[in-house]
């Protein structure tokens, strides 16, 4: 039997934006089951992370932007004031 395994995206795996503007790589990832592309935005002290998905996601749209966010651990990322949680991996 083959084990499937999984890459489970931690932030220090998250590309960074360029100041400049250049081009660069997005990471491809799965959040929830939704297909999708993600970097970080480092600006003037504010870290946040955005979510491009490939699809119309039903609540978020085509875009998920946040200041607030970290990892527990690898593969779900905490965000907001509430607790809520996103499971995501590599693709």
């Amino acid at each position: 039997m083959t084990k499937i395994t999984q890459k489970l995206l931690t932030e220090e795996k998250i590309p960074i934006a360029p100041f400049n503007g250049e081009d660069f790589d997005k990471l491809n990832i799965s959040v929830d089951g939704y297909k999708a592309q993600c970097f970080i935005l480092e600006r003037w002290g504010t870290n946040k992370i955005i979510i491009q998905y490939e699809e119309k996601h039903p609540k978020w749209n085509y875009c998920f932007i946040t200041k607030y966010f970290h990892f527990e651990k690898p593969g779900e990322m905490l965000w907001g004031h509430r607790g809520e949680k996103m499971h995501i991996a590599i693709c």
